[in-house]
């Protein structure tokens, strides 16, 4: 059984990914433990710890991944993420980053390299990535032909108190993680429109795709798309949380079982890359923004491969 380290218990994502696996009768139980839990806060890993039967409450980040398969880093934070993410990646261990990966693309990039450089999997992604409703849509996907566009649209910010969740990363994180689910790699540049009721995201790519992110700044919980081909178009809805979170954390497992992650970490950068952009272009007044002046040392890298 793969056995779990979890870094970070302030955000609910700490007890969505727990109870799915170390619950007698959650979905994955007997595939994954988590074994280990690490908070600022030891009073509330605790109290997570107890009703997500995870075993140990450790005194350091250090602890939490001594002795296991796997590191998960559920910080809710977004700068948060890089120093735990960085200690698992060089003890050597498959490393899940939750969203966002980072709030800064510098540190996106070093977390990158230095997985490379220690051969480590790595993977981060918003869990609308594996939504139920998003796999479905995939399926139908071959019959709309050669993709022109995709519209997808959320919340610009979290409803939390904390300062920290108005960072656009924070939960402009999911639209863009679904319009590069939907419409595949290659961004290029990025131009945005800001008004007080939301900012939009025109994205546009090599081969003559464009891509409309819609960020909300007064919305209920939204997560939205439609892609559109030459021969057909669909859209999604999703509201199947329990399915987004479990077959992400399949994928999260079967990383550390096989070594190797569900998808190149470099469509990663791309969507972190194109959230920069957009933000940077809103700040800017609108000016459109290459990809390669958010991510100068990954351009070339990319891999562009659709999904």
């Amino acid at each position: 059984m793969i056995t779990i380290g979890m870094i970070g218990a302030d955000s609910t994502h700490t007890e969505a990914w727990s109870q799915l696996i170390n619950l007698p009768d959650s979905p994955l139980h007997g595939q994954a433990q988590v074994v280990k839990l690490w908070g600022e806060d030891a009073e509330q890993a605790r109290a997570k710890a107890e009703a997500c039967q995870i075993p140990h409450v450790v005194a350091t980040p250090a602890e939490a991944i001594q002795d296991v398969d796997l590191v998960m880093v559920v910080n809710r934070y977004g700068d948060d993420h890089p120093p735990y993410a960085r200690l698992a990646i060089e003890a050597g261990l498959p490393t899940f980053v939750d969203k966002p990966f980072a709030n800064d693309m510098d540190d996106v990039r070093m977390l990158v390299d230095l997985a490379a450089e220690r051969h480590v999997p790595l993977m981060s992604c918003s869990a609308v990535r594996y939504a139920v409703e998003v796999l479905a849509l995939q399926e139908q996907a071959p019959g709309f032909g050669a993709l022109n566009s995709a519209v997808v649209s959320g919340a610009a910010a979290g409803a939390f108190s904390n300062p920290r969740a108005k960072h656009p990363f924070f939960y402009g994180i999911h639209p863009v993680e679904l319009l590069h689910t939907l419409l595949g790699g290659g961004a290029e540049a990025v131009t945005t429109r800001r008004t007080e009721r939301c900012d939009i995201g025109l994205v546009q790519y090599a081969d003559g795709r464009q891509g409309i992110v819609n960020l909300l700044h007064t919305t209920p919980s939204l997560y939205h798309g439609a892609v559109f081909g030459a021969e057909g178009w669909g859209e999604v809805h999703i509201q199947d949380a329990t399915g987004f979170y479990a077959e992400t954390l399949t994928q999260v497992i079967r990383m550390a079982d096989s070594g190797e992650p569900p998808f190149p970490i470099d469509w990663s950068v791309e969507v972190m890359a194109i959230l920069a952009a957009l933000v940077q272009s809103a700040a800017e007044g609108g000016r459109t923004v290459p990809l390669s002046e958010v991510a100068p040392n990954s351009g070339a890298q990319l891999n562009l491969q659709s999904p």
